[in-house]
């Protein structure tokens, strides 16, 4: 039971593709891809929920106003 466990637990791991694939995006969502390959799925969260320009903290709906 604990080696299928683990096997679940290994195939849950994201799999972030770090290869440039950027082109046609604005400049909010590149930053966004740039946070979410080089500091990780938490960093990419916080950054996205957070106003850049003022640091306040974003609704669902005003991030996706940002991102798309």
């Amino acid at each position: 039971m604990e080696e299928v466990d683990k096997e679940v637990e290994e195939k849950k791991e994201i799999k972030i593709d770090k290869q440039p694939n950027n082109q046609g995006m604005d400049e909010a969502n590149k930053k966004a891809l740039e946070v979410l390959q080089t500091k990780g799925e938490q960093e990419f969260i916080k950054h996205v929920f957070t106003d850049q320009s003022t640091g306040k903290k974003l609704s669902y709906a005003e991030m996706r106003m940002i991102y798309g």
